[in-house]
């Protein structure tokens, strides 16, 4: 299946993509984070339970991490600039993001 999915390039460098989400698992994060070596980035991404009101009297929270995605620098790039792009569209039609 190829679909067209909502706000994705349709091309890179002129080179037409076709984007298949026939495989594609959708996964819930509410935290994020990134690290790196000379070679690759690691997202990372999970949940914390903050929100449910049970964080005692304490500076430290526990981050239940689910997912982590490995990307080349390149790749990482990439997804920064599409990334900001997202956001300033985003920010424009409904208003700045406060974080």
């Amino acid at each position: 299946m190829s679909d067209k999915i909502e706000g994705a390039p349709a091309s890179l460098n002129g080179v037409k993509i076709n984007w298949d989400d026939s495989d594609m698992q959708s996964a819930y994060a509410n935290i994020g984070t990134a690290t790196a070596n000379r070679e690759e980035f690691f997202l990372l991404f999970g949940t914390h339970q903050h929100w449910r009101g049970t964080r005692e009297e304490t500076d430290e929270v526990t981050v239940k991490l689910a997912h982590r995605v490995v990307m080349s620098p390149f790749a990482a790039k990439r997804l920064a600039l599409i990334l900001t792009q997202s956001i300033k569209a985003y920010e424009d039609q409904f208003g700045k993001i406060e974080v």
